[in-house]
């Protein structure tokens, strides 16, 4: 068995929805830079070294019609999330137990997303080399691929504190062992120290939150065998060997990596995200790629943004102030005020950006808000599933199996992580399998123990407002 599937077969890495991997976002940030991209709702899309296909598996619930395949080295990962699949009723998501080197060879047929996220920095560079080529090989005319990693220079201190933790601690067998003594040294190392330098400080405050992950991702990440972050520069150069070009980031906060302005010559944009990651220190990038013989634009369209829908979960906390993730901002726009606590009223369903506003001066700064503090994100289109339900409402076959499961946590259609540990929603839930219309549901409720928790209408509005319901 390879090495690398017997350290992810003997130490499991947790497996999660990861939102922007998403290809409503990728097509989204395709749009914004003026190209087309598949239509989400029957892409064929590929996760590469997917683990145990949580995020693809999360996907095909949401997306009946497309077509969803998650390759990962390791059987067990894979087995795992085979009986999660099966389990859940999906019949549009395969999960696939493969060798990256082999299929950079042989695989064949067209993808329109392409995922490779949390493989790239941890893997040997023929193994990068080999996830390259097979992009190159399988993405779509109009495709759009995604691959994340660890970045420099802001890695630059985190691999700093991986090399003393390997040399105080790598000798040591036995994971629980090793990642126990780590965490412990971690959190000594991480305590501030009035008489530190600069530097010094620095990589405290780096150390610091190390002390508080998983041991599973303690273990893979900073005591793995291998950890190799990647300039932009490098990546992008690489993937241009394949006919990639590079498209932009992921992530909206780092969006000036691909809108360097109308003016810059595309030959040019590299250099300026790799400028933008010196001054930025960024640590860590969601690359995404297209076809080298595709044009993005690289200036803002505010038209291209009225096209969107817009999703925000900032709270108003004075007439002119809102907060998102405790970070307070001023906006002082009435009219962009009241969308925005419409849109928190909403979260997480969408609206149209052109029913919040035609205006491009408010255009502008739904941009900026989506861009510098993430007071609102960019989408696609609305939320997938259902927002009213019908006649038999339906919950979706993945978080039904997660609480039939006993499982504490469900993943919603739109690509979130609920905990869903009360007994009352639970059961609620379980209620929603299609078979019974709204009179049965009520009754079953009415003779359940929970019946006088929530009245049935209520409920099902929550659930649809969740992201839940199917039909």
């Amino acid at each position: 068995m390879n090495a690398a599937a017997t350290a992810y077969d003997a130490v499991a890495y947790p497996s999660l929805p990861f939102p922007h991997t998403l290809p409503d976002r990728l097509a989204m940030v395709a749009r914004l830079h003026g190209l087309a991209a598949p239509d989400i709702a029957t892409a064929r899309v590929l996760e590469l070294g997917g683990g145990d296909g949580s995020n693809v598996i999360t996907m095909a619930a949401a997306w009946p019609d497309a077509q969803f395949t998650s390759i990962d080295l390791s059987p067990t990962a894979v087995a795992r999330g085979t009986v999660m699949a099966r389990g859940a009723g999906l019949d549009n998501v395969a999960l696939v137990a493969g060798d990256i080197l082999d299929l950079a060879e042989t695989a064949t047929g067209a993808f329109d997303y392409i995922i490779v996220h949390g493989v790239y920095a941890w893997v040997p560079e023929i193994v990068r080399a080999a996830l390259l080529r097979l992009i190159g090989r399988l993405l779509a005319p109009e495709g759009v691929a995604f691959i994340s990693y660890n970045a420099f220079p802001g890695c630059h201190l985190r691999v700093m504190i991986r090399d003393m933790l390997r040399f105080e601690f790598g000798d040591i067998a036995d994971p629980k062992e090793r990642v126990s003594a780590a965490r412990a040294w971690l959190g000594k190392v991480g305590e501030p120290n009035p008489d530190d330098r600069i530097v010094a400080a620095a990589m405290r405050s780096v150390a610091r939150p190390m002390a508080t992950k998983s041991p599973a991702v303690l273990h893979h990440d900073e005591l793995g065998d291998i950890y190799a972050p990647q300039y932009v520069s490098e990546v992008a150069a690489a993937a241009a060997g394949q006919g990639l070009a590079y498209l932009n980031d992921a992530s909206a906060l780092q969006f000036a990596s691909g809108f360097p302005g109308a003016d810059v010559p595309e030959a040019e944009v590299i250099a300026a995200a790799q400028r933008h990651d010196f001054h930025s220190l960024t640590f860590f990038h969601e690359s995404l790629f297209v076809r080298s013989d595709r044009s993005p634009r690289r200036g803002i369209d505010v038209n291209a943004l009225a096209s969107l829908w817009i999703a925000g979960r900032a709270a108003r906390e004075a007439p002119d102030r809102f907060v998102c993730d405790d970070e307070s901002f001023a906006l002082d726009d009435p009219i962009l005020g009241d969308a925005l606590e419409r849109l928190h009223a909403l979260w997480p369903q969408r609206l149209p950006v052109n029913e919040v506003t035609t205006d491009p001066e408010r255009l502008e700064a739904l941009y900026t808000l989506a861009t510098t503090v993430e007071a609102v994100t960019l989408h696609i289109g609305p939320c997938p599933g259902v927002r009213t339900p019908g006649s038999h409402p339906t919950a979706s076959r993945l978080a039904r199996w997660q609480v039939a499961q006993g499982r504490p946590r469900i993943h919603t259609l739109d690509h979130r992580v609920l905990e869903f540990a009360e007994p009352g929603p639970r059961a609620f839930l379980a209620l929603l399998d299609g078979s019974r219309d709204r009179a049965a549901i009520a009754a079953a409720w009415a003779a359940s123990p929970h019946g006088g928790e929530i009245p049935v209408a209520a409920a099902l509005a929550q659930f649809g407002q969740a992201s839940l319901l199917v039909g």
